[in-house]
């Protein structure tokens, strides 16, 4: 049985960290061009402010920076101290930039005020929330009205699952849920679903406030 998140933190903040280093050489080399073919069909636009969720090693912020401009905002939070430096240098050479914020930190904590964000994206990060359902609750209670979420990932659901089922350890369990379990967390979340997609190449939900 999986313990509770929070005694959980440790151990997957660790996992990261050590992940970080090499994480860009050890990811296919595809997942940026499929990243942004995603963001492509999205309508950000500029000034908009932006979440990225587990940002990683901030692989999403040149993307989104182009589409928010100088007078956009563009925070990322991470678990992993490591990643979001790798992150912060990814950030330095982005010109012109957005505004931007790093923070260490459980999303699930709720670090921000609710209702900021136009858009919350979860990317490559959605199957480590123990609880999932909690999690989209709070990321839907940052969007501001009109404001979109989208979990997504570069390769399917099927892909992803047995992927983390391979590493086993700490990620071994997880896992993104099945159509009917996302439709269901969505709606008690208090969001419309727009789109849910799950193909070889990217796995996408978009749902609004």
């Amino acid at each position: 049985m999986a313990q509770p998140l929070q005694n959980n933190i440790p151990a997957i903040r660790a996992f990261f960290d050590q992940l970080a280093g090499h994480w860009d050489a050890t990811v296919s080399p595809r997942h940026g061009e499929r990243l942004e073919r995603i963001l492509r069909r999205l309508p950000i636009a500029a000034g908009e402010r932006v979440l990225d969720v587990g940002c990683g090693t901030g692989i999403l912020f040149p993307m989104l920076a182009k589409r928010v401009g100088e007078t956009g905002c563009i925070a990322s939070v991470d678990l992993s101290h490591a990643m979001l430096l790798k992150t912060s240098t990814r950030i330095a050479g982005v010109m012109p930039r957005p505004a931007s914020l790093l923070l260490e930190a459980d999303i699930t904590l709720s670090p921000f005020r609710k209702g900021v964000f136009d858009w919350v994206f979860c990317n490559s990060c959605f199957p480590h929330f123990e609880d999932q359902r909690g999690a989209c609750d709070v990321m839907a209670g940052l969007l501001c009205p009109g404001g979109r979420l989208v979990i997504c990932h570069s390769e399917s659901r099927e892909a992803i699952n047995a992927l983390h089922r391979s590493v086993g350890g700490i990620v071994g369990g997880h896992e993104l849920p099945d159509d009917g379990t996302f439709r269901t967390m969505v709606r008690r979340a208090g969001l419309v679903l727009e789109s849910l997609e799950d193909r070889e190449d990217a796995f996408l939900l978009i749902a609004r406030a």
